[in-house]
Order: C-alpha cells, then sequence, then structure tokens
C-alpha cells in the first residue's frame, strides 16, 4: 500500500510498522533489552519530556537500560493495553492504557498516553510520549504530517 509520506513522497508501508511498533511495547514490559537492540536503532532517543512527573530524555541502550533500573525501584509489574494504533507513514502512534503495581506499595495504578514512534530503515529511532492522543496529533500537524484521515489499526 502507498501512503504519503512526511514530505509528500509516496512510499511503501507495510504492516511491519505496525507491528514493530507493537513488538517494541512488548519488549519494554518485559525489559527483554535483547529484543529492544534488535528492533531499536543505537542512537534511539527516548523521549518522556512531555510527562507530568520528571519529564526526561535520554538516548541509545544505555539510556533505556537506565529507564528501566529506575522503573524498577518502583514498579514489579508493567501491561501496556493497546487502544488503536494510528499508522503515518514512518510514525506510528500508539494509544494505550498502562497499568502498574507499586513494588513496595503493591498499589496498583492506571495511566492513559500516546506514544509515537518513528521508523527509519526498520529500526526504531524516536519514542516520545504525550499525556493524550490530540497532544500527539498536534505534534505531528505540527510537524507538516497529515493527521486528518491517518489509517488506524485496532487493537488486538
Amino acid at each position: 500500500m502507498a501512503t504519503p509520506h512526511r514530505n509528500g513522497i509516496l512510499r511503501s508501508v507495510s504492516q511491519s510498522n505496525v507491528e514493530l511498533a507493537r513488538s517494541a511495547l512488548r519488549a519494554f514490559e518485559q525489559r527483554d533489552m535483547n529484543t529492544i537492540e534488535e528492533l531499536c536503532a543505537p542512537g534511539i532517543e527516548f523521549d518522556w519530556s512531555r510527562r507530568l512527573l520528571d519529564p526526561t530524555m535520554t538516548r541509545g541502550y544505555d539510556g533505556i537500560r537506565q529507564f528501566f533500573e529506575e522503573v524498577d525501584g518502583i514498579f514489579d509489574d508493567i501491561v501496556f493495553e493497546e487502544e488503536e494504533i494510528l499508522e503515518f507513514g514512518d510514525e506510528v502512534l500508539v494509544i494505550s492504557t498502562g497499568r502498574f503495581r507499586g513494588r513496595t506499595s503493591g498499589v496498583d495504578v492506571t495511566a492513559h498516553g500516546a506514544i509515537l514512534w518513528t521508523i527509519r530503515d526498520d529500526k526504531l529511532v524516536r519514542f516520545r510520549f504525550y499525556q493524550t492522543k490530540e497532544d500527539a496529533l498536534e505534534d505531528l500537524a505540527s510537524e507538516g504530517t497529515q493527521v486528518s484521515a491517518g489509517p488506524s489499526t485496532p487493537a488486538s
């Protein structure tokens, strides 16, 4: 299927972009660094600058490992439930609900958010977290991406 790329050039987009994003979410849930290194470019940008608590940005596999150490100090269990996936050429937006269990408290926490993955040469090169789908779509639109009719993939 040919879809417009961000700069208007038609390119072939396979289901692999969506599957790549889904596989990455599963790998992040499981803290599976071997799979993450297969799916992500070595210099991946991991952007949490838009989250409400402790906004941060890291790069590369070491940044991801550091993030996992911080998360593992707080939570025992993390699961992402996909609600919707939108594909915009080399960008895949995953709207999900995260379910977290506190390591020491045992308290269950639920958080809604949107993750925008950027894919280049069949590798994830950027992860951006947004509080809402609308925030992510607004950011994409400001970058020149046509967002009004992005193809949607229902969550499975």
